[in-house]
């Protein structure tokens, strides 16, 4: 959203920067700048951080400034060793700054990520976006405000889209909304109900409404995530009916031990055409992953967006669900044609 001049950039804070030395936006007037409010452990910021990647290599010489503000929604996506090595994974050269405490995003005025901030040479905030599906109008409001600050030089073409989602006119399939394990945002189905900070024994009930989590076995109710923490039948799972094309899954393991789980869809292992990029298959043609430390996982990629239901299983205790997102497909005959 395209705003007045009248908005002074808050000043950055955080606990470490990577790519650079320490900046302010005092220093960095003069400058147009964008700030990139993102996560590694949601998906969205990471295909958002695509986009940015691009805009950095392409407006980094007419003078634009990229500044990406990591604030993690959870604590251990917040350790120094984790972010270095996705920065380097994904050849990010743009400053980073940890926001581990989320100062910045909420100085920013920001709730969620991913979210783009536009400030212009003057450091007055210009613009600023939420989510994803806006990528022609962020980079639209970058040459405005080049332009603005008295580039005269002819300005790059327009990035073209990256997926199929982000073409102009695209028309996308309806997707189950994120959802969350723990008690403060969790949406549980069971009639048990969240039991705070309580380890309590849940049954499947066996029918499922839309977008809601069920649990079979022994589960602790934490603040952010669901653990398992006995089996029942040899055997502890999440089940969750859902639409959309593509699961991530933020998953955890409790200690040091590496847990398997097996994931399931409408009662079949996946397979080689719909398992995600994460998922292995085994010899016996069972899918699964492997669980040691917290992390985003790619589950399922179908070859439609339509209504499924996953189940994620485990043998051992100790796996820590906190969250599930789902995307959504492309109706091909609604992309538009000009």
């Amino acid at each position: 959203m395209f705003e007045k001049r009248t908005h002074i950039a808050p000043e950055l804070r955080g606990v470490h920067w990577l790519n650079s030395m320490p900046l302010s936006m005092h220093t960095l007037k003069g400058s147009v700048v964008i700030l990139f409010f993102w996560d590694q452990t949601c998906i969205r910021s990471l295909r958002l951080l695509d986009y940015v990647k691009e805009l950095h290599n392409r407006y980094e010489d007419v003078g634009l400034r990229v500044i990406g503000v990591h604030s993690p929604a959870f604590e251990f996506a917040g350790k120094l060793e984790s972010l270095e090595q996705l920065v380097s994974e994904c050849e990010i050269t743009f400053p980073v700054i940890m926001d581990n405490d989320r100062e910045t995003l909420e100085l920013y005025r920001n709730t969620e990520t991913p979210a783009i901030v536009i400030v212009d040479q003057e450091g007055n905030i210009r613009a600023h976006y939420y989510g994803r599906g806006k990528q022609q109008s962020v980079e639209r409001d970058i040459q405005v405000v080049l332009q603005d600050s008295g580039i005269i030089d002819a300005l790059p073409l327009p990035i073209e889209a990256i997926r199929l989602e982000e073409i102009p006119g695209a028309i996308c399939s309806r997707e189950t909304p994120q959802v969350f394990f723990g008690y403060l945002k969790g949406n549980i189905g069971n009639q048990e109900g969240f039991n705070p900070e309580s380890v309590f024994a849940y049954e499947d009930p066996g029918f499922y409404l839309p977008g809601r989590f069920y649990l079979d076995g022994v589960w602790k109710s934490g603040r952010r995530a669901m653990i398992l923490e006995q089996l029942t039948s040899d055997k502890g799972y999440m089940i969750i009916q859902y639409e959309g094309l593509e699961v991530y899954a933020l998953i955890g393991q409790e200690g040091s031990a590496v847990n398997r789980l097996d994931i399931l869809q409408d009662d079949k292992y996946l397979t080689a055409e719909n398992r995600g990029e994460d998922v292995q298959i085994d010899e016996a043609g069972k899918s699964y992953v492997d669980i040691d430390s917290p992390r985003l996982i790619h589950l399922v990629k179908n070859h439609e967006s339509a209504d499924y239901t996953l189940k994620i299983s485990s043998q051992t205790t100790g796996v820590a669900m906190y969250s599930l997102t789902f995307m959504p497909g492309v109706v091909p005959e609604l992309i538009g044609k000009n």
